[in-house]
């Protein structure tokens, strides 16, 4: 990684958040009532809201950042993830970084390191994306 290349403020981060989030809620929602179906009919297992969600967001995650090195977030934003020696992340790295960010202690990172968990655990970076 080029040492000039400025971090990823929180603004960006928030941004990424938001706009992840949404996205997971309505997807995860729609697989949510599309598992209804067979549960109301088929007698499929019920379950929460919450599992769908929880999951979807690491497969969310994980395949997005895996496959393009970016969320549809970042994409919006022009960054994406690297490892810190500037090539791109392994698998485990990537896994690491799905599985933190699920969880909601990821951000309190921010408040001694200037990272978040996913990145300080996983040895990334989100950085801007050249053109």
């Amino acid at each position: 990684m080029n040492p000039t290349t400025p971090p990823i403020g929180e603004g960006s981060r928030i941004l990424h958040f938001l706009i992840d989030t949404i996205l997971i809620t309505f997807l995860a929602y729609f697989l949510y009532k599309w598992y209804t179906f067979y549960v109301f009919y088929w007698d499929f297992k019920p379950f929460q809201y919450g599992y769908f969600f929880f999951g979807f967001t690491w497969v969310y995650t994980f395949l997005f950042e895996w496959i393009f090195l970016q969320t549809p977030a970042k994409m919006i934003t022009g960054t994406k993830v690297i490892s810190y020696d500037g090539k791109r992340p392994n698998i485990g790295q990537f896994f690491i970084r799905a599985t933190l960010r699920t969880t909601i202690i990821s951000m309190f990172g921010l408040a001694w390191n200037d990272q978040p968990f996913h990145d300080t655990f996983s040895k990334t970076r989100l950085i801007k994306k050249s053109n």
